[in-house]
């Protein structure tokens, strides 16, 4: 009995281990559980760490830098409005690899979180990742309670101090060396530390083993959300409709305008030069009311060029001036709406018609010449 009471113990289970009939009673049964208190707790950050983690890999965009939302462009973004933005530029010539590391350590924090294994160590993963994205994405929320980031950091920390507790596989191991030196101590008068140390020793094996098989479970989940993006077509981006290539191209010129659909266009003195500036593309590509969404030459940051009206051309940055995140553009309203604080600009004029955004969209400069889009500036 003293054998059964010190394993219990050890691995912070009580002898209760079955769920009671009566749902009723389920609550205060979770609750009997040291650290059954953060089942919910432990539920939502892992469920939503790999979620996180598999929707990066899913979305096809996310690694293209030629794609406004991609890593590279969220990164150049962030480093202009962030305090630690000279460290984030080291990191713009390695996005991939950033992008990929942030990635599987998402869903291996969430994994590990579920389980609970290594808990301690994944939830102080998680609370370094909370902390890069409060530093560089919402750095600049006001009031700072806007920001989840610093949310998500806090709440990793109940886990990070105290573990998962049980219902988790570190108290299955952690029952399970007790069973092992339990069984050594029945089975010898003599006892010491070396037994004791052999005993730890594979126990840990054991979990390591344990650990590897999560890890090649990881490789494989992240594998196939990366293959079904690619192959369903199923990717996410903050901007939606099309998107030009990265501008910086030399244009072939034609010498003539050219129009395309209810889409009309200027052309410079001469036509055979284009003004000065880097080529978009073909301007046919924005419809009348829509938007095409780019990746700024000059700035390196994602942005917009609307056609409000036949002909008329106009070009804002996509960084929402709140707290960085890339805004998308609602047709229907001829408005840009950010996904992170809700704040809303107008797609005419860049001005802010709700906040908590404090200045409107910066507008980047236009120019249309046989039949192309240039930015100016």
């Amino acid at each position: 009995m003293a054998d059964t009471e010190r394993l219990h113990s050890a691995a912070g289970a009580p002898a209760a281990t079955r769920p009671p009939a009566d749902p009723r009673k389920w609550a205060a049964w979770a609750r009997s559980f040291p650290g059954g208190h953060l089942l919910v707790l432990r539920a939502f950050l892992g469920v939503t760490f790999c979620y996180a983690g598999l929707q990066k890999l899913a979305t096809r965009g996310f690694f293209q830098a030629s794609n406004p939302a991609s890593i590279q462009a969220q990164l150049k973004a962030s480093a202009l409005v962030t305090p630690v933005g000279h460290l984030l530029e080291p990191a713009i010539h390695v996005a991939v690899l950033i992008g990929l590391l942030i990635s599987f350590g998402e869903l291996a924090v969430g994994m590990g979180t579920l389980l609970g294994l290594y808990s301690r160590v994944a939830a102080s993963a998680g609370m370094l990742l909370a902390l890069l994205f409060f530093l560089t994405v919402s750095y600049n929320s006001s009031p700072y309670y806007y920001g989840p980031d610093i949310v998500f950091l806090f709440a990793w920390t109940p886990l990070a101090l105290n573990g998962a507790g049980a219902l988790s596989l570190d108290a299955v191991f952690a029952e399970r060396r007790e069973r092992a030196r339990a069984g050594v101590r029945d089975g010898s008068d003599t006892v010491g530390t070396a037994d004791d140390a052999v005993t730890d020793r594979r126990a840990a094996m054991a979990k390591v083993a344990a650990s590897s098989l999560v890890a090649g479970v990881i490789l494989f989940l992240g594998g196939v959300a990366a293959a079904a993006g690619r192959v369903m077509g199923r990717h996410s981006t903050a901007m939606t409709g099309p998107t030009f290539p990265t501008g910086g191209s030399t244009p072939s010129t034609t010498g003539a305008s050219s129009t395309g659909g209810s889409t009309s266009t200027t052309t410079t003195g001469g036509g055979s030069k284009g003004p000065k500036g880097k080529r978009l593309g073909p301007a046919s590509t924005v419809a009348v009311g829509g938007a095409v969404g780019f990746t700024d030459p000059f700035q390196g940051i994602p942005a917009y060029v609307v056609q409000p009206k036949s002909g008329e051309y106009l070009g804002f940055s996509a960084v929402c001036t709140h707290a960085g995140c890339t805004v998308n553009f609602v047709q229907s309203a001829e408005q840009f709406h950010c996904p992170c604080h809700g704040s809303i600009y107008s797609a005419v004029t860049g001005d802010v018609i709700q906040g908590p955004a404090p200045l409107p969209l910066p507008a980047i400069g236009i120019e249309v010449s046989g039949g192309q889009l240039y930015v100016t500036d």
